[in-house]
């Protein structure tokens, strides 16, 4: 059970913070020791004293004008811990309108938290397991999503991507000596390969802000002189260059929800000549997906076979940040089930894709269910200058041969 808070590094905390820091290791080491009326009334203190700051100081400590949705799970475990099973539904119908709309939610963890069971059958408590389930069962909102269309694309359309002989490919392809990374042996190994060498080179970071020079050279530099990590989209883009350096079509891939809150993930895809497909590949995780036979599967397969509860499977070595392993359950039924509503991938695909100033051009295009297509989004659902297609059949087609 964990209660910890996540709490943005500052260099100079305001007195308030360092008190509530202080409040929050109380809690936890009420909780080991099970102290459960001693940590509800540290919550009270620490939500109290949260909520007396200004909106704007909230989130410049803390990422959010809110505590976090762990914050009032363990609220409502505390109280039926403490036998306080009114006050937990209290607080459990509190928390269900705190996070729809608002935070994403882990809908399994609900589900299956043993210290909930004293009041699933609770009529208030059923009734916002539903409206939960609206909201965070992932898995079964990308099963409701419309099929896709073929035949909605734009004349003309289609992706590019840079050829190796590129004098800035080049560079990159001497400068970290890719070859001998990538290995001599066949192709599914290079590509493995090189995807475990991004994974290694720098940390994974997702609120680190994005560096201004966009490119794999540009960004070893910047992690090793700042000591820092950057975000999925940077890893995804360093990927995609590499695999471009050596001489595979390669994108960088956003992969968006139905209902963006404050989260997305970027990943890369390769072209393998060997399978003739796309493969899915995310250095932030060091992780590739595979059927049941250990087969690399592909963004299209993946979201395929999570919409009919096919066999899935991930490589035994993926993790965060050699911090925490990644299980499918948790990669896949959950992060990537919700973030597989929306596909985007660039125009271009080159060196410096999206460093500013370059004249590279940026438009976006982005595969959706067709019902879709005309609907009116915010901005951060699926980015800016997006055009929208729903032909999954030309959005995945072989780079060698184009069928339009």
């Amino acid at each position: 059970m964990a209660v910890a808070l996540s709490l943005s590094a500052m260099a100079q905390e305001p007195e308030w913070l360092i008190e509530f820091k202080a409040q929050n290791k109380q809690l936890n080491e009420q909780a080991n020791r099970e102290d459960w009326k001693s940590a509800l009334k540290t919550m009270d203190k620490m939500r109290k004293l949260f909520f007396a700051q200004p909106d704007s100081l909230r989130i410049q400590h803390t990422g959010g004008d809110d505590l976090s949705n762990s914050f009032y799970h363990n609220f409502v475990c505390f109280n039926v811990l403490d036998g306080n099973n009114k006050e937990a539904i209290k607080a459990f119908k509190d928390y269900t309108d705190r996070v729809i709309g608002k935070q994403e939610i882990n809908l399994s963890q609900i589900l299956t938290d043993s210290d909930l069971d004293p009041i699933r059958q609770d009529k208030e408590f059923k009734e916002c397991i539903t409206r939960l389930r609206k909201w965070g069962d992932y898995k079964q909102i990308l099963k409701d999503a419309k099929q896709y269309v073929r035949g909605n694309v734009p004349d003309g359309m289609r992706f590019h991507y840079a050829n190796p002989n590129d004098p800035d490919l080049v560079r990159l392809r001497n400068h970290f000596n890719l070859d001998s990374i990538a290995g001599a042996g066949n192709e599914i190994s290079k590509i493995k390969n090189l995807l475990h060498w991004v994974h290694e080179i720098v940390p994974h970071d997702g609120s680190s802000r994005n560096p201004t020079e966009k490119n794999t050279i540009a960004i070893v530099e910047l992690c090793k002189k700042e000591n820092r990590g950057v975000n999925c989209r940077m890893m995804a883009q360093m990927l995609t260059e590499c695999y471009l350096a050596m001489g595979f079509k390669a994108r960088f891939v956003t992969c968006y929800p139905l209902n963006y809150v404050s989260d997305c993930h970027v990943i890369t895809t390769v072209y393998s000549n060997t399978l003739n497909k796309w493969l899915w590949v995310d250095p932030t995780y060091d992780a590739y997906v595979m059927d049941e036979k250990g087969n690399m599967l592909s963004i299209a397969e993946v979201r395929e076979r999570l919409r009919k509860d096919e066999f899935l499977q991930i490589n035994d070595y993926a993790n965060w940040n050699h911090k925490r392993k990644q299980t499918k359950e948790d990669y896949l039924d959950r992060y990537m089930a919700k973030n597989l509503y929306y596909i985007q991938c660039n125009e271009w695909y080159r060196f410096n894709a999206e460093t500013q100033g370059t004249g590279h051009s940026r438009r976006y295009i982005t595969l959706m269910p067709y019902d879709k297509i005309n609907e009116k989004m915010h901005d951060s659902t699926i980015g800016h200058y997006s055009t929208r297609v729903s032909d999954d059949r030309w959005f995945w087609q072989s780079p060698y041969g184009y069928d339009y």
